[in-house]
């Protein structure tokens, strides 16, 4: 569980170098009606987002998608009541799960949700992510308890994501159209999480300087993943990855704390929360593509060359054939700190 990372992952070995500053917005969507808090955790490429608010009159968690703008936002739930999408493609096709019943769904633009089944039995924990193949990826407890990552289609398990690498549990997190994966696999020595890359046959693992912590959300079709880390401070922090110049950008949501980056489209546009924000959030590389104006942020740079990361080959392949029609793959890692009324829990990544 997070609750048990405590040591630091070491840097040893890479060639990382800090560069000044890369420039980016931050923009907040129209908020939904009548909610106390908001979160966004997917974004097309049209600036159609999904996620989910709280009602300030009912405190009930609901789901919703719609334009950026508010001008037509949906609101839906599942049989649990604590709805949570968590992505969704251009399609309209959104992918989620119910934070109290840890029941994955799929959801189709015409407003189905679809509880996800493996052999007719319903999977626990969450589904994330839908690319626009409709294939959707996820992960669930076996009967040991350990995480298995998959990918599923009509609310569907498929089939499994594999990693080379030891661990005591793996996650997927986003898969390109050309079958490169994200995601996040647990140490078996420390019980961290750590990030990883599985690109042509290779699986890379993938820390963020210094942190506790590292797990991949997403990956975009131009070769960027987003994820988010923990700091010595015990803080949360966002960021993103450019493969080919091995650049990090750390992100940070101005007068917020503990940020948590998700899904990232092919427009460079990163969808972002912080526990208990009124108003959910994206990150824009570019402003030409940013959906409204915003606030101008400078953000700290790394370069960390993904060659100077551990790499393990994969000698029976690491996806299954399915894997290059997935994308923005997720998981769930079981972490429930207590806290006081009125407290926001970080969401499960």
């Amino acid at each position: 569980m997070r609750n048990l990372l405590l040591a630091s992952v070491a840097v040893a070995g890479f060639a990382m170098a800090t560069s000044p500053a890369g420039a980016g917005t931050w923009v907040s969507p129209v908020t939904v009606s009548g909610s106390s808090s908001m979160s966004v955790f997917g974004i097309t490429d049209a600036n159609v987002i999904s996620g989910d608010y709280v009602s300030s009159s009912s405190g009930v968690q609901h789901g919703f998608v719609g334009p950026f703008n508010g001008s037509n936002y949906t609101s839906f739930d599942d049989g649990g009541g604590t709805t949570q999408p968590r992505g969704m493609n251009n399609k309209g096709y959104i992918a989620g799960y119910d934070i109290t019943t840890l029941t994955p769904w799929e959801r189709t633009p015409g407003g189905t949700l679809t509880d996800v089944t493996k052999k007719g039995t319903t999977l626990n924990q969450l589904a994330q992510g839908m690319n626009k193949h409709n294939v959707f990826a996820g992960n669930y407890d076996d009967t040991s308890g350990v995480s298995v990552g998959y990918l599923g289609k009509n609310a569907k398990f498929m089939s499994k994501i594999r990693l080379p690498i030891s661990n005591s549990g793996v996650a997927g997190r986003g898969v390109d159209a050309a079958g490169d994966v994200t995601g996040w696999f647990i140490d078996t020595s420390t019980g961290l999480q750590h990030a990883y890359l599985i690109i042509g046959g290779t699986a890379t693992q993938v820390d963020y300087p210094a942190a506790k912590y590292t797990v991949g959300e997403g990956l975009n079709d131009k070769g960027i993943m987003s994820g988010q880390y923990e700091d010595s401070s015990s803080l949360l922090h966002g960021f993103i990855y450019k493969i080919s110049t091995g650049k990090f950008t750390a992100l940070d949501i101005p007068g917020g704390s503990n940020t948590q980056v998700w899904g990232i489209s092919n427009s460079d546009v990163v969808a972002a929360s912080y526990p208990g924000a009124a108003n959910g959030y994206v990150y824009c590389m570019k402003a030409t593509t940013c959906p409204a104006p915003g606030v101008e942020v400078v953000e700290k740079e790394i370069t960390v060359p993904l060659k100077s990361m551990p790499h393990y080959p994969c000698v029976n392949g690491c996806r299954t054939p399915l894997a290059p029609n997935a994308i923005h793959v997720g998981s769930w890692m079981p972490r429930a700190p207590q806290l006081a009324p009125g407290k926001f829990a970080p969401a499960q990544p």
